[in-house]
């Protein structure tokens, strides 16, 4: 089965792909700290201590 890809507009205003968001996370670069499971938005800590909202977006949405 081929993975699908998913993607999050940032707070910071640019836009992630879910394998982007693991590398931040496997480099300690971002922290989760909670998920809203209704909507797929996320909120990351970066490593300098800024919050960043991730919200889902469609590939069509993508600039």
């Amino acid at each position: 089965m081929a993975h699908m890809k998913s993607f999050y507009a940032c707070s910071d205003g640019r836009y992630y792909s879910d394998v982007q968001i693991w590398e931040h996370l496997e480099r300690d670069i971002w922290h989760v700290c909670c998920w809203d499971s209704e909507t797929g938005g996320e909120w990351m800590e970066t490593d300098g201590g800024e919050l960043l909202h991730l919200a889902p977006v469609t590939e069509e949405q993508l600039p």
